[in-house]
């Protein structure tokens, strides 16, 4: 209830123009973890903005500390509530998910557009998916 009554609350200090936060969109959805309580929902929400609109570091640190009793925690007042930011690029096809401090998830629609990543931080990829990500990009 938390995030349906008070959402901006959230984004405010990860958003550099205040006007912004207007366009922010809510869906409410039915939940995409619990199958067998019906009664449970997830509430998604989106905002089309530039990189530069975003204080992205600052985000992105707020991530990896979630695990933590960080000042910087995104929801200190309700850690209870579970929560994943997506970064999208809509023009490069690409998405970016930071899970935590331990690791990220890069997908993207065409893998030339990745290859760079593979190639360069290779030595980054989880050993059990080490061989499936090999054989994608060889």
């Amino acid at each position: 209830m938390f995030l349906q009554k008070r959402p901006l609350n959230i984004y405010l200090k990860y958003i550099k123009d205040k006007e912004k936060l207007y366009q922010l969109s809510h869906y409410l959805l039915p939940s995409v973890f619990d199958e067998e309580n019906d009664q449970s929902v997830t509430h998604r929400f989106a905002l089309s903005c530039k990189r530069s609109e975003l204080k992205y570091v600052q985000l992105l640190k707020a991530i990896c500390y979630e695990d933590f009793a960080h000042p910087s925690s995104i929801l200190k007042s309700n850690p209870q509530s579970g929560y994943d930011i997506y970064f999208i690029n809509l023009s490069k096809e690409i998405i970016f998910h930071l899970y935590d401090d331990r690791g990220c998830d890069v997908l993207a629609s065409n893998k030339e557009s990745i290859k760079f990543l593979y190639e360069e931080y290779n030595h980054w990829i989880l050993d059990y998916d080490r061989e499936e990500i090999d054989l994608l990009f060889k």
